[in-house]
C-alpha cells in the first residue's frame, strides 16, 4: 500500500510538472506548482552561439534585433490572450465589476521568452520540451506562439507587398540580370506555388463545413490536404509578395488570378518592359513570361534553360523557407484552423525575409537540431516532407509539396487568354535575346 501510494504520488507530480496546462494549476494541497523561469540569455549561455543558431534559426544578435522590433507588440497581444482566457473562467459578477485575477504565482513571462518559445515551435520543436526548457506552462507556449504571429502580422516593419516604386522594381531586375548568363534584364520576380500541408479541415473551419468544402483543400497531385500558397521572390530568395486564398485543389493559375497581385499587375503595376518569370502552370501575358512547351532542341530549348536559370530562384526560396521552419515539413496540427494557418504562414514568410536581411550568407540555412528532426519525423501520423537535392539549385527542395497546381482543370478553355495578334509577348522578345547572344544550353552531364 505504501509503495503504491508513493508511485501514484510520483506519477501525479510528474504529470503536473511536465504535462501541466499552465502556471495556474494547483497541486494536491492547493498550492501552485513552482516553476523556475529561464530567460533567453540563460538559454544562450547554456547552448552557445552555434547551437543557438541551429535551434532558433537565426543568430543571437538577430534575435535581439527582432525582439527590439516586436517586443512591445508581443507583450500586448500576450496580455490580450491571457485576459480573454481568464475572462471566460470568471463569473458574470466578476466581469461586471472588472475584477482582474492576480498575476501568475511564478511571475510574469517576458516578451523575449515568448519570442524564443515561438521560434522553437516554428523550427519544429516539441511544445513539451519548450515548456520544460523555459519553465512555463503548456498553454503559455501556445499563447506565446500566437502572440508572436499577431505581432509580426500587425507590425508595419515586416509588411510583404510587391513594391509600387519603379526604382525598386528595376533594382530587383538588376539582381536577376547579374545572375543571368544570357543577359535577361527584365525579370522583376520569380513566381511559383507551394502546398501548405494541413490535416483534413474540420467541420468548424470556415468554408470547409461540408464534403464539397473539404474537397477544395485536397491536392490530388500530392494526395495531401492543404492550401495553395502563391509567392514571388527576388534573386536572393526574399518573398516580394505572397497570397493564400485558395485550397490545395486549385491550380496555380487560378490561385494566382485570385490574388491581389494579379489585379495590380493587370492595372499596370510593373514598369515598362518588366515581367515575372513563371513555369508552365501559368499563362503568357504582357506581365508574365513562361517557357515554351513541347520543345527539346533549338533556340526555344535554349530559352527555356536560361529562363529556368532565373525562375529557379523561387524554388530555392521555398527550399530555404521549408528548411528553416520545420513546422512546414509536416501537416499543420489539426487543432490549428485554416484561418490561423494562413496567419502563421504569413508570419513565417516575414521571419524568412528578416533572416535573409540579417545574415551574410543569405542562401545558407543551418541544419535543424537532431531533436527537431526527430520531432518532425514522429510528430504526425501522416509522415513528413523530405528535402532533396536538385540539379541547378544550391539548396535542397521540398519536392513533395512543390508544384501543387500544375493543371488547368478549374480554368475553362474559353477563359484562357491567348496571345493577341497585334502584340509581341515577353517570351518572344526574350527568345530574340537568346538568339542574338548565340549562346546555347550547356550539354547535359549524363552519368554512366
Amino acid at each position: 500500500m505504501i509503495v503504491a501510494a508513493a508511485v501514484g504520488q510520483a506519477v501525479a507530480c510528474l504529470n503536473e510538472s511536465i504535462f501541466g496546462l499552465g502556471d495556474h494549476n494547483r497541486g494536491t494541497r492547493g498550492s501552485p506548482r513552482p516553476r523556475k523561469r529561464r530567460s533567453i540569455h540563460d538559454i544562450f549561455e547554456c547552448i552557445g552561439p552555434t547551437y543557438f543558431r541551429r535551434a532558433y534559426r537565426m543568430t543571437f544578435e538577430s534575435f535581439l534585433l527582432l525582439h527590439d522590433k516586436i517586443g512591445n507588440l508581443i507583450e500586448y497581444f500576450a496580455k490580450q490572450h491571457i485576459y480573454l482566457g481568464r475572462k471566460k473562467k470568471r463569473s458574470g459578477r466578476q466581469v461586471r465589476r472588472g475584477i482582474v485575477p492576480p498575476p501568475p504565482p511564478n511571475g510574469s513571462i517576458v516578451s523575449s521568452t515568448r519570442l524564443g518559445c515561438a521560434l522553437r515551435y516554428f523550427a519544429g520543436g516539441d511544445s513539451t520540451d519548450i515548456m520544460v526548457n523555459y519553465g512555463i506552462g503548456y498553454t503559455d507556449v501556445l499563447v506565446s506562439v500566437w502572440s508572436v504571429v499577431m505581432a509580426l502580422n500587425r507590425s508595419p516593419n515586416f509588411y510583404i507587398c510587391y513594391p509600387n516604386s519603379e526604382i525598386k522594381q528595376k533594382e530587383i531586375a538588376q539582381e536577376f540580370f547579374n545572375a543571368s548568363s544570357v543577359g535577361f534584364d527584365n525579370c522583376a520576380g520569380a513566381i511559383d506555388g507551394l502546398l501548405i500541408w494541413t490535416h483534413m479541415p474540420s467541420s468548424n473551419d470556415k468554408g470547409a463545413g461540408d464534403d464539397i468544402g473539404r474537397k477544395s483543400f485536397l491536392c490530388a497531385r500530392k494526395n495531401k490536404f492543404g492550401l495553395n500558397m502563391q509567392a514571388v521572390s527576388d534573386c536572393r530568395g526574399r518573398f516580394l509578395d505572397m497570397s493564400i486564398k485558395c485550397g490545395g485543389a486549385s491550380s496555380d493559375c487560378l490561385a494566382f488570378e485570385a490574388s491581389r497581385l494579379h489585379h495590380r499587375l493587370e492595372r499596370g503595376l510593373l514598369a515598362h518592359g518588366l515581367v515575372l518569370f513563371g513555369d508552365n502552370a501559368y499563362i503568357n501575358t504582357h506581365f508574365m513570361a513562361t517557357p515554351f512547351t513541347n520543345v527539346s532542341s533549338g533556340s526555344k530549348d535554349d530559352y527555356n534553360f536560361y529562363h529556368s536559370q532565373l525562375r529557379i530562384r523561387i524554388e530555392c526560396a521555398f527550399g530555404m523557407f521549408v528548411k528553416r521552419w520545420g513546422i512546414l515539413r509536416t501537416a499543420i496540427p489539426q487543432r490549428i484552423t485554416i484561418q490561423k494557418t494562413v496567419a502563421m504562414v504569413n508570419a513565417l514568410a516575414k521571419l524568412h525575409n528578416f533572416c535573409i536581411d540579417c545574415v551574410d550568407r543569405t542562401r545558407f540555412v543551418e541544419e535543424s537540431t537532431s531533436e527537431d528532426l526527430c520531432n518532425i519525423v514522429i510528430s504526425s501520423d501522416l509522415g513528413h516532407v523530405m528535402l532533396e537535392d536538385v540539379d541547378g539549385c544550391d539548396v535542397q527542395l521540398p519536392l513533395q509539396i512543390m508544384d501543387p497546381g500544375h493543371h488547368f482543370d478549374d480554368i475553362p478553355e474559353t477563359q484562357r487568354r491567348c496571345q493577341p495578334r497585334d502584340e509581341v509577348m515577353p517570351c518572344t522578345k526574350l527568345l530574340l535575346i537568346v538568339v542574338e547572344s548565340s549562346k546555347h544550353r550547356p550539354p547535359i552531364n549524363r552519368r554512366k
